[in-house]
């Protein structure tokens, strides 16, 4: 098993995170940052099952945003075997629920947005793009229910389902159905991901916020605990015990940083402020000028 495309923390993700330790989000925000979340954790559990049952030559690639038609789609998880590739829909839901009629209900019969629709959707939109490239591999969609407290009632062994005590099952039974990959099967995934597409702007999916609303502090990139103790060379979480090098922590908080506020010229100043002060600006030029391009003269300096 090779893995082409690792999965990462979406922007929209990565800021509302940012956003969540120093402003008080709105609670509409605070529950999309919460299913956001819950969402991204399904789908790492899912790439730690792969890992640990698809014993076979096969390339993975996550979180692919396409288009194939002028249509786009995103999937969540592709596998290429020899001779299929397998299209997976992740969904992290936890409690009862039931399929019937083609819709998803909660047990007390509330109307949940089908995942069905979406995959067959991906499917269809998948098998095009193959066909353009020329080829004509086999496309499988499931929609796999990863939280081991899930239940779903009066669903067919017919629909796309796979539920999480069948994951390990199913993953095994795809290492022993496949066979050693060709340059025919490298082609496609190089293809795939020269295809796919930057997630669409983030920031008009945050809520509006001012730098000077926000609170100016060094967070464990862990955790995102304040509490943080700095030595010398290292900083050290209360909470979490995580334990860094000040670099790698200035360095993650200069990101945030860029991420919130993009059109803004990056300066030592303005990084040690963001970071309560609690840096030298000895130490945040060291840093800027090792990780970022120097612009600009004497007072007027920035960093890209």
């Amino acid at each position: 098993m090779l893995i082409l495309k690792e999965r990462n923390k979406s922007k929209l993700l990565l800021g509302l995170q940012a956003l969540d330790k120093r402003m008080n989000l709105s609670e509409s925000d605070k529950n999309y940052l919460l299913n956001l979340e819950k969402g991204y954790d399904g789908e790492e559990l899912f790439d730690s099952l792969v890992k640990k049952y698809l014993k076979t030559d096969c390339l993975v690639l996550n979180d692919l945003l396409l288009v194939s038609g002028g249509n786009s789609f995103q999937v969540d998880s592709i596998l290429i075997t020899s001779d299929t590739l397998y299209i997976h829909e992740i969904k992290n839901y936890k409690g009862k629920y039931q399929f019937t009629s083609g819709q998803l209900l909660t047990v007390t019969g509330q109307e949940i947005v089908s995942p069905v629709g979406q995959i067959n959707r991906s499917k269809a939109l998948m098998k095009e793009m193959i066909k353009e490239f020329g080829l004509g591999l086999n496309v499988k969609s499931s929609v796999v229910f990863i939280n081991p407290s899930f239940s779903l009632y009066l669903a067919k062994p017919s629909d796309p389902f796979i539920l999480p005590n069948q994951i390990e099952t199913y993953l095994k039974g795809i290492s022993q159905q496949s066979f050693t990959l060709s340059k025919e099967h490298r082609y496609l995934a190089n293809k795939l991901m020269q295809e796919h597409r930057e997630e669409v702007p983030y920031q008009k999916y945050l809520p509006d916020y001012q730098i000077g609303d926000l609170k100016r502090e060094l967070y464990c990139t862990k955790c995102s605990s304040a509490s943080i103790k700095l030595t010398k060379r290292r900083a050290y979480c209360s909470r979490c015990t995580l334990s860094m090098t000040i670099d790698k922590l200035l360095e993650a908080h200069i990101s945030e940083f860029i991420l919130l506020f993009p059109n803004e010229k990056v300066t030592v100043k303005k990084i040690h402020q963001w970071c309560g002060g609690r840096i030298y600006h000895r130490k945040v030029r060291t840093v800027l000028i090792e990780q970022y391009e120097k612009r600009g003269k004497t007072s007027n300096v920035y960093y890209v």
